[in-house]
């Protein structure tokens, strides 16, 4: 498992900035599911509170993503053939978006999280494809939510924040220096703090911690972070993030580790087109068809 981060690391990144707190609506769920004998139709009943979320969560289980045969007509009906705690992850990544946006009409910020979902959607599919198990393709689906999630706490405070960052991606300099410079805070730091607060796994906030320092996920002890930290890399490959966000054509840093990143999948370069060609299929547009 990936080291956990310095406590300065944190106070310094801190400064200036507010973690949103888990929902209540997180809270009261995790109440019931450690219960006993937890009933779905409160769980059921809690996320219906907000209409928009169980809209919202009820759209991403019909999509074609989720590849489920037969149309899902209620919450109460998601978790009956889901399982609550698959429902609770989905609710979880719903919920990021839906907090950390609200309010938030301007360009960027709508590009960030039609990247964020996109990602997450492709990640979930790439671990499907590869037969990980299902708590792998859902915590995919997670990642591709909450890894950029630092960044928007970021532009809400700075307005050139997109700016910022593509001069300094010109020049082919790093996300955390770039960060660290301008702002005294790096996105990765911040994200892993909603992370941990939303009540992810320390797998997955590893994964979010460290998502843009390759060489020290790639020689994590963990399997699992190892793993998570792949599909989600391989997912920003396809999904062309740096281009959708700063229109950024060159990305050094999937150029520097894509060997050992795809090595980490047992996959070789020449099987990127066959799985662009896949995501496709499943009508997911890649770099590769650009």
């Amino acid at each position: 498992m990936a080291h956990a981060i310095d406590m300065s690391a944190i106070e310094q990144a801190l400064d200036g900035f507010t973690i949103p707190p888990q929902p209540e609506i997180l809270q009261h769920i995790q109440q019931q599911l450690d219960l006993p004998e937890p009933s779905i139709k409160r769980i059921a009943a809690l996320i219906n509170l907000d209409i928009g979320i169980a809209g919202f969560t009820l759209k991403v289980v019909n999509s074609a993503f989720f590849g489920l045969r037969h149309k899902i007509t209620s919450v109460e009906h998601a978790c009956k053939f889901l399982g609550v705690n698959r429902v609770l992850k989905l609710v979880r990544s719903v919920l990021v978006r839906f907090t950390l946006s609200e309010g938030r009409h301007d360009k960027f910020s709508l590009k960030l999280w039609s990247s964020a979902l996109q990602t997450g959607n492709i990640a979930m599919t790439l671990a499907r494809n590869f037969n990980f198990s299902q708590d792998i393709q859902d915590d995919c689906y997670s990642l591709g939510l909450f890894h950029n999630a630092g960044i928007a706490l970021i532009q809400q405070q700075v307005s050139n924040y997109e700016q910022l960052l593509q001069q300094g991606l010109q020049q082919g300099r790093g996300y955390s220096e770039i960060e660290e410079q301008y702002f005294h805070t790096c996105h990765e730091v911040l994200g892993y703090l909603v992370a941990q607060s939303w009540g992810l796994t320390p797998e997955l906030c590893n994964v979010i911690a460290y998502h843009h320092s390759p060489a020290l996920m790639l020689e994590t002890d963990s399997e699992l972070e190892k793993q998570l930290f792949a599909l989600l890399k391989l997912a920003e490959h396809f999904s062309g993030q740096s281009r959708q966000l700063f229109n950024i054509t060159l990305d050094p840093e999937w150029e520097l580790h894509k060997g050992a990143i795809l090595e980490a999948l047992d996959l070789e370069p020449l099987q990127l087109a066959e799985l662009a060609e896949l995501l496709h299929r499943q009508h997911i547009n890649t770099v590769y068809s650009v």
